[in-house]
């Protein structure tokens, strides 16, 4: 190479690097890599702070109001996933392909989201002490009922702010805003012990998320959002174009028919537990299922990180699928196998009773989770693809398997029960999508 090919003159006649070698020297960073990195990285906090959190709550309150917290909390996601019709996945895979007026489309969402919640979570709070014993105490309680309402609009933003960060890759921020949050939940939560005693878990939580919302939307639509046409996003073919309205309401339609068999199932299943175990026994399994939920998140950090990358390069959909999956191999299942052995070891700063009532389920909810990764992967795949019929059947597989086999394993096994029949809906469905995920590892999808 000659000197000419790596030097350029500048116009005051300096002799600097020419453009194509200073690209080479600059180290690019892949987006895929960077934003599964911080999604995971934001689980891993918000895993550490939750333990923290719930640790607290086990020695400061008795397990009666430990559980009916738990089911208040259960019930507050619920009702956000119904609500939130599934309008962040519909801004995973929409927004990078937005590139003027980013913040029109946001705004919208939480506005329709907003009023979504309000409707769904009144009706709610009348129908649900009427017809479960579970939820009497919300009955008794109007305030409680109000705030469950207030709660669960606060959640809506809050889930789908980290979805507009993710989509316009600014997830670095979202580990940020979730430790603040975690730090000033369990800050709530101690000094509300004593004066609100029987909700001081709830409202420490409704409380943190007020507290966040407002410096983390003021990044999103001032910082974030605002872009020049063209910037910032790679335009490409798509098999999902934003100028064909019927078939992204039906992507969107059929996709949250979709979430609210998936997300449902999560929520459900605690509900089950009250219902048929008790708020006791449902402290002991929610304990168990929160933890199981962190190292399910880290799959789940990787789908969206997939489907925000497959949205802006699908013809690049392959290579995304393989890394993910090789970086999920690498990564995650070593910690899965060595969070099974040491399951008794997490749950015993909840107390012995906790470690004796809930290291086997843990031990199973944490084996589920390899299995669950491989379903999201392929979900994820599909969703880049538009192929929402294959996520809507997958989804209603595992609801099925799931919630029938908790409630048969209750009246057999217990809490275990609940664990092995999870265990066994994740690996059947895994079995069956597994051959599908290999293939499209190897396809290139083509608009």
């Amino acid at each position: 190479m000659t000197s000419s090919d790596t030097l350029v003159l500048d116009a005051d006649g300096a002799r600097r690097p020419s453009a194509t070698v200073a690209a080479r020297r600059r180290p690019r960073l892949d987006p895929l890599a960077a934003t599964a990195s911080a999604l995971m990285v934001n689980t891993g906090i918000t895993s550490v702070l939750g333990m923290i959190f719930w640790a607290v709550a086990s020695r400061a309150y008795s397990p009666r109001q430990l559980g009916e917290s738990a089911a208040l909390i259960s019930a507050m996601m619920l009702l956000s996933v119904v609500s939130q019709l599934n309008l962040a996945m519909g801004i995973s895979r929409l927004l990078p392909q937005v590139t003027d007026r980013r913040w029109r489309p946001v705004a919208a969402v939480y506005g329709v989201t907003a009023g979504v919640a309000l409707i769904v979570t009144a009706g709610f709070a009348v129908v649900a002490p009427r017809v479960s014993g579970g939820f009497a105490f919300l009955g008794r309680e109007p305030l409680l009922a109000l705030a469950l309402v207030v709660a669960v609009v606060l959640w809506n933003v809050f889930a789908l702010q980290d979805a507009v960060l993710a989509a316009a890759r600014w997830a670095v921020a979202i580990p940020i805003e979730n430790g603040l949050f975690g730090v000033l939940k369990i800050g709530a939560m101690v000094l509300l012990a004593h004066g609100v005693a029987d909700r001081g878990i709830f409202v420490a939580w409704l409380l943190a998320m007020a507290v966040m919302l407002f410096p983390v939307n003021g990044l999103i639509f001032w910082k974030v959002l605002p872009a020049r046409p063209g910037q910032g996003d790679d335009r490409r073919a798509t098999v999902l174009p934003l100028a064909d309205r019927p078939r992204v309401t039906k992507f969107l339609a059929v996709d949250y028919a979709a979430s609210l068999l998936s997300q449902g199932y999560t929520s459900l299943v605690p509900l089950l537990v009250v219902a048929v175990l008790g708020q006791e026994a449902n402290a002991y399994f929610y304990i168990a299922f929160v933890i199981a939920g962190a190292v399910r998140a880290v799959a789940e950090s990787m789908s969206t990180s997939l489907v925000v990358e497959g949205a802006r390069h699908e013809a690049a959909l392959a290579s995304l699928a393989r890394r993910s999956v090789l970086r999920y191999a690498k990564l995650a299942v070593p910690g899965v196998a060595v969070l099974v052995i040491g399951a008794s070891l997490l749950l015993r700063p909840f107390g012995s009773s906790y470690e004796d009532r809930g290291t086997t389920l843990l031990r199973l909810l944490l084996i589920a989770a390899v299995p669950q990764a491989i379903v999201s992967l392929y979900l994820s795949v599909e969703r880049v693809r538009a192929n929402v019929g294959r996520v809507l059947a997958v989804e209603a597989a595992v609801v099925v398997l799931a919630t029938s086999g908790a409630i048969i394993g209750m009246g057999w096994l217990g809490l275990n029960g609940v664990g092995l029949a999870w265990l066994i809906a994740q690996s059947v469905v895994a079995a069956v999508v597994a051959p599908a995920l290999w293939r499209a590892c190897r396809e290139v999808i083509r608009p």
